[in-house]
């Protein structure tokens, strides 16, 4: 009987050995993000052992990695099923919530997990921190408080909770702790390749390729086969040099899981060689070769690309249309919303829509660089369709964007509502009150009264009310004394053009407007306009000409020319 037993204990050692052997290559799995490897092993543990919750909580992020939230959510319901009070599965249960924005739920279960744990367990505490770290509504902060716990616990020594300390900073936009917590990392595991990677990402969204192209190329050094570093070389040579980028891609898919859909990547670089028909022929056999249902929705975006490329804006907008329908919310980021614009700008009768998608692109986008570009194109548009209330409107959102405006972003701005009082009256009231900051931040610079007249001009149409006369006046004043003065000229002539007017038709006086017109003979004596005004005023007889009257104003859209613009 004895015997038995010792055979028994002997045989149960060594299942139990081979099983955590096996959950750690899972887990090791999960580490190079070879996911689908990660859930075979994690599959085969829970079928051989139902009740085995580590086994179920990591296949529960498997399916979370993949972004199969109804899958976690099966597998964490099974186990909690079976057993209620796991601490693990609660946690895991957590992220699930928390990716289905039950915030107050989520919370409830972390705090159940660690209570149940006494939080002194150090997979339920990286659990609940993992879960706040790697979703959009986790509150990173409250990883990482769960984190240090787990830091502080007797005999600690696990790498892979700094790796996640060091992302839960990144999220919290702290750079400098986030490098922190990788060097802690190497420190415990100096061949852990993902801290010298995720390092090297911290520094490349600071796009300071000194530190993080070597952070990259040590990754590979410390470990070839993790493949997110050949995947972080392969995107930056993409548009640089195809094949570098080649090489690297290559040598990533050769250290992932094999999957029909890699191919994709290859079929991107036609796309990045300008390879354009080949790209749409191979991806539409890609297509085939794996199905419409099961294929990624990215192969669509590609294709759109590749149409736009080749200015076949139907196709494009076609492909650009199921890659919408079938992408995930997470799927889709703001550059696709600029392709989508960049499409519709080159559709005829479609091209005002491409200013929803060019602003969606802006609100999406957190780099302050990428909302100047879809600004840049949005206005770009606007002035190729001569649109004068969409250049305001685009020049508006690109003056509140910027941090220190200068005088010609202001002059600018002013001269787009101007231009738009053609579009609609409205718009020179709203021409004035920027012309009027203008003088007010530069009042020893003529354009901003001169602006001010023609806008007030626009807007007393009869001269009446004298509304733009001050502004005249002291735009003349300004002028004359430049030291630029002669290139004030040509709009030294239009403001007494209209006071020739004003002095006519509201003062009667026509000596003053006479005088007027001597004023623009004294700059230029074969003014026609002038000598033609000044010859029927002489009989006090003035006489509207076709074309010359006096008092009409300006076209709103003329500029006249010389210096109308300001120097910076």
């Amino acid at each position: 009987m004895k015997r038995r037993i010792s055979l028994a204990v002997v045989a149960l050692a060594v299942v139990a050995q081979v099983s955590a052997q096996t959950l750690e290559e899972g887990k090791t799995f999960m580490y190079y993000e070879r996911y689908n490897s990660a859930k075979d092993v994690f599959q085969k543990l829970v079928s051989a052992r139902p009740g085995d919750a580590v086994a179920t909580y990591w296949l529960g992020q498997v399916y979370l990695a993949t972004e199969q939230v109804a899958a976690a959510k099966e597998v964490y319901q099974n186990g909690l099923q079976a057993n209620g009070n796991n601490p693990l599965l609660l946690a895991g249960m957590g992220q699930v919530e928390l990716l289905e924005n039950k915030i107050t739920d989520a919370r409830n279960r972390f705090e159940t997990a660690l209570s149940l744990s006494k939080n002194k367990d150090l997979d339920v505490l990286h659990a609940v921190a993992r879960a706040n770290v790697y979703t959009k509504e986790g509150d990173a902060n409250y990883a990482v408080s769960k984190l240090n716990l787990a830091t502080g616990l007797k005999g600690f020594k696990d790498a892979s909770v700094y790796i996640t300390m060091g992302d839960a900073y990144r999220k919290l936009v702290d750079g400098g702790n986030a490098v922190l917590s990788y060097k802690n990392a190497l420190n415990l595991n100096p061949k852990l390749a993902a801290a010298r990677h995720k390092e090297g990402l911290i520094y490349e969204t600071q796009k300071n390729r000194e530190y993080f192209m070597p952070a990259f190329e040590e990754a590979i050094q410390l470990d070839p086969n993790y493949g997110p570093a050949y995947y972080s070389l392969y995107a930056y040579w993409y548009y640089r040099d195809v094949a570098k980028a080649e090489d690297f891609l290559n040598r990533y898919i050769s250290v992932i899981d094999q999957d029909p859909q890699n191919d994709y990547f290859r079929i991107d670089l036609k796309y990045a060689s300008k390879q354009f028909e080949q790209a749409i022929q191979e991806s539409d056999a890609l297509i085939q070769k794996v199905g419409v249902s099961v294929i990624k929705p990215r192969i669509y975006r590609l294709k759109a690309y590749s149409f736009k490329s080749l200015s076949d804006f139907s196709n494009a907008r076609n492909s650009a249309d199921e890659f919408f329908r079938k992408a995930q919310p997470e799927d889709i980021v703001p550059k696709d919303y600029e392709l989508y614009g960049d499409i519709l700008a080159g559709t005829p009768g479609s091209e005002t829509q491409a200013y929803l998608y060019y602003e969606k692109a802006m609100n999406a986008d957190t780099s302050e660089e990428n909302k100047t570009a879809y600004l840049q194109k949005a206005a770009d548009l606007a002035k190729a369709l001569k649109d004068k209330a969409g250049m305001a409107y685009w020049l508006t959102k690109q003056y509140n964007t910027k941090k220190n405006p200068n005088n010609v972003d202001l002059y600018n701005l002013g001269r787009a509502y101007f231009d738009a009082g053609d579009a609609e009256f409205g718009y020179y009231s709203k021409a004035d009150s920027i012309f009027t900051i203008y003088t007010e931040r530069y009042p020893t610079q003529p354009y901003g009264y001169y602006w001010r007249g023609r806008s007030n001009w626009s807007i007393d149409t009869s001269m009446i009310n004298g509304m733009a006369n001050p502004h005249f006046e002291k735009f003349v004043e300004l002028a004359k004394s430049s030291a630029d003065s002669v290139s004030f000229r040509p709009q030294v002539k239009v403001a007494y053009t209209y006071f020739i007017g004003y002095n006519i038709f509201v003062k009667k006086d026509y000596p003053t407007a006479i005088q007027f017109c001597d004023k623009i003979l004294e700059i230029d004596p074969n003014d026609r306009a002038a000598n033609e005004y000044k010859r029927q005023l002489g009989g006090n007889k003035p006489q509207n000409q076709p074309g010359t009257t006096p008092g009409s104003k300006p076209a709103a859209g003329n500029k006249p020319a010389g210096a109308s613009a300001p120097r910076r």
